[in-house]
C-alpha cells in the first residue's frame, strides 16, 4: 500500500504524507477525550490532552513551511485564496448554527458575549478577544463560551497572515536563523509570564511560537538530521519521539501554567515523529486515525458548541451521555468535511464569497436584535452574567477602546491606573481595598456611599496573597494607590494555604507604615448551576408571591457555613491581636432569626453567586454599614 502520493491540480509535485493526517487525528482525539472528560477514562493522559492544540501547532508550522517550499511557482495569492477556501466556509457556518441555538438559549448579557466573540474570530484575533476579555479557559463550559477553544485558530491564522511574506523576503538560508532567534526569544519568555502572567501566556502569540517554529525548522533541518543519523536507527528515533509525547503528558503536564518550561519534551517529541516517520509503519496507517484527520478540523471546530449547548440541557452529564454527544460530534463534522469543507474547496473564490457576507450578514442581524434588549425596568434579574458585569461599574477600564473593561487581579505594572479609581492629593484619609473579586464587594460598600465619607477616598488593587511571593508584590507597593494610601482593607476567599501569607501582608503594612484591616471570608451560599442560575434563581421560579423573610430565612438554610467558619477560625486562632480582624457575617445573618438578607426591601437580588454582592447588594449592605456605624470597624 502506497503511503506517499502525488496531489495533483491543487498542489503540485507536493507529497502527501498520511502520517500527518494520522498525527493531526491522534491530536484531535487527545483534544476530544480531554473536553468531553469521559469519567471512567479519567488519568494523567486524558487530563494532559489539552497538548493536542500544541501537537496542531507544530504539525502547522512543518506543513506550510513544506507547502510554501515545495511548491512549483509558488504563489502567495493563491495561498491565502486556498486558506480562506479551506477555512471560513465551515468556521462560519459552525458559528452561525451555534449562534442561533444559543438565541433561544442564553441569557442575553451571555449572547452578547458570545456574539462579540465571533467577530474577533473572523478577524483572527480571537486569542486576544479572550485575553482581553479574561476569560479562563478551564472554565469555558462554565462560562458558556460556545467558541473559547477558536483561540488557537487566532494564533493559526496571525502564522499564516504573516510566515509566507517573512520566509520570502528573508529567503531559505536566512529564515533559518531567523526562526532559531525566534524559537529561543518565545521559549526563554514562558520562563517569565508562565506563572506570574498565566492568562497572557496561554493566549499570546509569543508563547506559541516556538511551538509553531520547532514545526518549521524541523522540515527545513530534517535533511541534514537525516543525514547524520543510520537509517536503521530512524525508527527508534520517531518511538522516541512518540514516548517524549507520553513522558510529558503522563509526568509533566500542568494545564493551569501552559505552556511553560517542560513543554519543550513534547514539542521535541512531536519533531522527531514528524522528521523520522517511515513508510513501513502500517500500524499506525490500519488504526485509520488518519480518516479522523482528515475531518480533524471540523471535528475541532463542532466539538465545543456541542459541549457548551448539551450543558444547558442536562444538569449531570454521565459517560453515556458524553459518548452520545461525541456520536453527534462525528456525524456533524462528517456531513461539514463533506458538504462544506469538500465542496468549498471545489468552488470559486466568488462563490465562497457569497456564502461568508450572507453570513455575516446573518450574525449581525442577530447582533442588532438583542442589543435593543435591556433590564431597565426589571426588580428581579435572573442574568447573573449581567449581574456580575454591573458590580464592576466604578472599576471599568478607562481607555474606551479596550476590550478588556475589568480585571480582577491586576497582572501588569500599570493596571492600577485602567482599573481602579485614582488618589488626589488632597490631605484625605486614603482607603486602599485589596484582595480578590471580593475586594471588589468590599471596595463598592463604601465607593456607593463616597457622598456620605466626605473626606475620604476610595481606591482597589487586585492581588491574592500568593502573588506577594511575586513579582506582582513589586507592582503593588510601587503603585501611586499603595504609596498614597493610609489604610490597607484586604479581603479574599481565603483557602487554608492562603493563612500562611497573611505574615507577608501584616509585614509588608508595618513596613510601609499602613494601618491593615483584615476582612474575614463573607459568608457562602450553594454555588450556582451549570445554567449560571442560584439556588434563590431556581427557588423562585415556583413561587408566585415573593416575600423578604421567607426568602432571607431560605437563604439561610442554603448557607454552606463549612466554606468559612473554620478558615475564619483558623485565621483568628493565628492573628487574633496582630491586626483588625472583621467578620461582616452578622451584616449579612442573623443567628437568632436565620436569616441571611439575600435580596432587598425591593426583593432585588443582593447576591449573584455564591457570595458575590450585586450591586444593589453593596448599596443596600453599605446603607447598613452607615446604620449601625459598621464603619468604624472598618475605616477609623
Amino acid at each position: 500500500m502506497q503511503k506517499n502520493i502525488k496531489i495533483k491540480n491543487s498542489i503540485k509535485n507536493i507529497t502527501f504524507r498520511h502520517d500527518i493526517e494520522t498525527l493531526r487525528g491522534f491530536s484531535v482525539l487527545l483534544v476530544l477525550l480531554y473536553h468531553f472528560d469521559f469519567n471512567i477514562l479519567k488519568s494523567n493522559f486524558i487530563n494532559s490532552g489539552y497538548i493536542g492544540v500544541d501537537i496542531f501547532f507544530i504539525i502547522s508550522g512543518y506543513v506550510i513551511t513544506k507547502i510554501i517550499l515545495e511548491k512549483e511557482n509558488f504563489s502567495i495569492i493563491n495561498f491565502y485564496l486556498k486558506r480562506i477556501k479551506r477555512l471560513i466556509p465551515v468556521l462560519l457556518i459552525v458559528l452561525t448554527v451555534s449562534i442561533i441555538a444559543a438565541y433561544f438559549i442564553f441569557d442575553d448579557f451571555i449572547l452578547k458575549k458570545n456574539l462579540n466573540s465571533t467577530y474577533s474570530i473572523i478577524l483572527g484575533l480571537s486569542n486576544y478577544f479572550f485575553w482581553l476579555t479574561s476569560t479562563i479557559y478551564q472554565f469555558a463550559e462554565k462560562n458558556n463560551m460556545l467558541f473559547l477553544h477558536t483561540w488557537s485558530l487566532g494564533i493559526e491564522f496571525q502564522f499564516y497572515l504573516f510566515f509566507p511574506f517573512v520566509l520570502f523576503i528573508l529567503g531559505k538560508k536566512i529564515i533559518k536563523f531567523f526562526l532559531i532567534i525566534i524559537f529561543l526569544l518565545s521559549y526563554i519568555s514562558i520562563f517569565y509570564f508562565y506563572e506570574t502572567h498565566n492568562m497572557f501566556n496561554f493566549y499570546s502569540p509569543s508563547s506559541r511560537i516556538f511551538e509553531i517554529s520547532s514545526g518549521c525548522l524541523a522540515y527545513l533541518f530534517q535533511k541534514k538530521i537525516k543525514e547524520n543519523i543510520k537509517e536503521k536507527f530512524e525508527i527508534y528515533f520517531y518511538l522516541f519521539g512518540f514516548l517524549l509525547i507520553l513522558i510529558f503528558m503522563i509526568f509533566f503536564q500542568n494545564e493551569d501554567f501552559h505552556p511553560n518550561p517542560q513543554s519543550l519534551i513534547f514539542v521535541i517529541g512531536t519533531c522527531f515523529v514528524l522528521i523520522f516517520y517511515k513508510n513501513n509503519l502500517d500500524i499506525f496507517y490500519k488504526l485509520q486515525i488518519n480518516k479522523i484527520g482528515t475531518i480533524s478540523y471540523s471535528l475541532y471546530l463542532w466539538h465545543f458548541p456541542i459541549i457548551v449547548l448539551s450543558n444547558h440541557f442536562i444538569s449531570d452529564l454521565n459517560d453515556f451521555d458524553k459518548f452520545l454527544m461525541l456520536i453527534s460530534c462525528f456525524v456533524l463534522s462528517i456531513l461539514s468535511f463533506k458538504f462544506v469543507e469538500k465542496k468549498f474547496r471545489e468552488l470559486n473564490f466568488r462563490k465562497n464569497l457569497i456564502l461568508i457576507f450572507s453570513l455575516l450578514f446573518l450574525l449581525m442581524f442577530i447582533s442588532l436584535k438583542i442589543n435593543h434588549k435591556t433590564y431597565e425596568n426589571n426588580l428581579y434579574i435572573f442574568d447573573n452574567y449581567y449581574l456580575s458585569n454591573e458590580s464592576n461599574k466604578f472599576l471599568r477600564n478607562k481607555d474606551k477602546f479596550s476590550f478588556r473593561k475589568n480585571k480582577n487581579i491586576f497582572s501588569f505594572q500599570n493596571d492600577y491606573k485602567k482599573y481602579s479609581p485614582s488618589f488626589s492629593n488632597l490631605n484625605n484619609k486614603k482607603i486602599l481595598f485589596l484582595g480578590d473579586s471580593h475586594s471588589k464587594d468590599i471596595f463598592n460598600l463604601f465607593y456607593t456611599h463616597k457622598h456620605y465619607y466626605k473626606n475620604y477616598e476610595f481606591a482597589r488593587y487586585g492581588i491574592n496573597l500568593i502573588d506577594l511571593k511575586n513579582q506582582r508584590l513589586n507592582y503593588l507597593i510601587n503603585s501611586d494607590l499603595f504609596i498614597k494610601s493610609n489604610i490597607i482593607l484586604f479581603s479574599q476567599r481565603y483557602k487554608n494555604k492562603d493563612i500562611d501569607y497573611i505574615s507577608k501582608l501584616i509585614e509588608i503594612s508595618k513596613l510601609h507604615n499602613k494601618k491593615l484591616v483584615l476582612i474575614l471570608k463573607k459568608p457562602e451560599f450553594i454555588k450556582n448551576d451549570k445554567l449560571n442560575k442560584s439556588f434563590l434563581d431556581n427557588h423562585i421560579k415556583n413561587i408566585n408571591n415573593l416575600n423578604k423573610l421567607e426568602l432571607d430565612k431560605f437563604a439561610y438554610q442554603n448557607l454552606k457555613k463549612s466554606n468559612f467558619v473554620e478558615i475564619n477560625e483558623k485565621i483568628r486562632e493565628k492573628y487574633f491581636g496582630k491586626m483588625k480582624l472583621v467578620d461582616l457575617y452578622s451584616l449579612i445573618c442573623s443567628e437568632v432569626q436565620e436569616t441571611c438578607e439575600i435580596v432587598n426591601n425591593k426583593l432585588t437580588k443582593n447576591f449573584y453567586d455564591y457570595g458575590h454582592f450585586t450591586l444593589e447588594g453593596s448599596k443596600y449592605f453599605g446603607d447598613k454599614i452607615i446604620q449601625k456605624n459598621f464603619y468604624d470597624n472598618l475605616i477609623n
